[in-house]
């Protein structure tokens, strides 16, 4: 892979205050428009009974105009009322199993403020409940669309950026980057690393001191280090006699890790604390890390092989290795969908991957898909290509994001990476909280 003039500099002049001003301003506006199209207020302009069906119709004032059935039994699951609801921790208070599936409401109605009022009567006593339309509508698509459809995984996700897939031109473009002072030093500087983070799953941090354990100082900021069977965190350095591949100068092809456990842990990130060319010829000494988009590749295989997607994404692939001893293993679809068919995660990994087991009549055409997804995966337009500086440290969502290092001669090159894990819900809760906060 070659790396051009321009994008080395860029990485050069990247390390400079001007840059990160820069990005702070374009992430501010990006983010601005976006907030605006969330603040469009629904109204409801109706509630009608919806008779035999035990539902009230709610007709809510979008454009165009949005009609929905919502269950009763649904409604009074869903009261916010404080009998329902705790009012600190949010949990339910409500015994739903207790509930009479066959409820009814004494009256529905809309109040002043937009809102659905619905009064129930239960073991002979009153009890109100009072809806918000946004929530009613943000909760509706499954019972428009007569599907399992989800808006989000909770509330507050709701409200984040969408993501941006990426090529090799997108990112540079968008080059998410930003200081290490500003992210230890000011909850905004954090939140936009994380805003970087969460839109195109990955994200760097400049200047970061040299030091062996600074890694777990950044973590700290947002949330805890994962633990593995490689320890607290792992240094990737080459080894005499390694017990993983990471550990020498060979080559590694895109991959995602430890796709052989329970499950792979989201977030990775790594330090790069030491890289010396010892013959400093100004030759290329190797080890060029890269990154690949595995979204964008999956969607581009949705869009123009859909029988591969299809078969990638009901396929599942048995990923196995032995750790000190100890053996792992774990299956997966190399891509992981919703029940609507949105991509959600990618497990790839050659080197991990068990003998395929199928029916025999899925066998070639498991290879022809996996080889048209590995193909596009290895186009140098998907690539972000770069060598990592010491004092970088790069952070990437590892059920998203392909990493991979080309060759490099262990006479010649010196270098230490430190790396660790961290749960990626752990550090979408923080930046959920900073977001709203800042």
């Amino acid at each position: 892979m070659i790396v051009s003039s321009l994008a080395r500099s860029l990485f050069v002049t990247g390390r400079q205050q001007g840059i990160s001003s820069l990005r702070v301003q374009q992430s501010k506006r990006y983010y601005e428009a976006f907030r605006l199209k969330q603040k469009n207020k629904v109204n409801i302009l109706s509630v009608v009974p919806g008779g035999h069906q035990q539902s009230a119709k709610i007709i809510f004032d979008d454009s165009p105009s949005t009609t929905v059935n919502f269950k009763y039994i649904w409604l009074r699951d869903n009261c916010k009322c404080s009998q329902c609801v705790d009012k600190s921790t949010k949990q339910k208070l409500i015994d739903t199993p207790s509930l009479d599936v066959n409820i009814r409401p004494e009256r529905l109605n809309v109040n002043k403020d937009g809102q659905l009022v619905v009064e129930w009567v239960e073991k002979g006593q009153s009890h109100s409940s009072i809806y918000e339309p946004e929530w009613l509508l943000r909760y509706s698509r499954c019972f428009i669309e007569d599907n399992f459809a989800s808006p989000v995984e909770d509330e507050h996700a709701s409200e984040r950026p969408p993501l941006t897939l990426w090529d090799r031109t997108t990112i540079w473009k968008n080059l998410p980057e930003i200081s290490y002072e500003e992210v230890m030093e000011s909850d905004k500087g954090l939140a936009l690393w994380l805003e970087m983070f969460h839109r195109f799953g990955t994200a760097l941090l400049r200047g970061v001191p040299t030091t062996k354990g600074k890694i777990i100082d950044v973590v700290k900021r947002f949330a805890y280090v994962k633990e593995t069977s490689y320890g607290v965190t792992f240094d990737v350095v080459a080894e005499p006699d390694p017990e993983h591949l990471a550990y020498t100068g060979t080559h590694l092809h895109h991959h995602t890790d430890m796709n052989y456990r329970e499950k792979s842990p989201g977030m990775q990130l790594l330090h790069c604390l030491k890289s010396t060319d010892i013959k400093g010829d100004g030759s290329d000494p190797g080890g060029l890390s890269f990154l690949v988009d595995g979204f964008r590749a999956a969607n581009w295989l949705k869009e123009n092989e859909p029988a591969a997607f299809h078969i990638l994404s009901a396929t599942p692939v048995r990923f196995q290795i032995s750790v000190n001893g100890m053996k792992f293993s774990q299956t997966w679809p190399i891509i992981c969908t919703d029940n609507e068919g949105k991509v959600t995660e990618i497990h790839y990994n050659n080197r991990t991957m068990g003998p395929l087991q199928a029916p025999n009549h899925l066998i070639t055409p498991f290879y022809h898909s996996y080889h048209l997804l590995t193909e596009k995966i290895r186009t140098e337009s998907m690539q972000f290509a770069f060598h990592l500086a010491p004092g970088d440290l790069l952070a990437f969502n590892n059920r998203r994001v392909l990493h991979g290092r080309t060759a490099f001669d262990e006479t010649r090159v010196s270098r230490h990476l430190e790396g660790c894990y961290v749960d990626i819900d752990e550090t979408m809760a923080i930046y959920d909280f900073l977001r709203n906060k800042v």
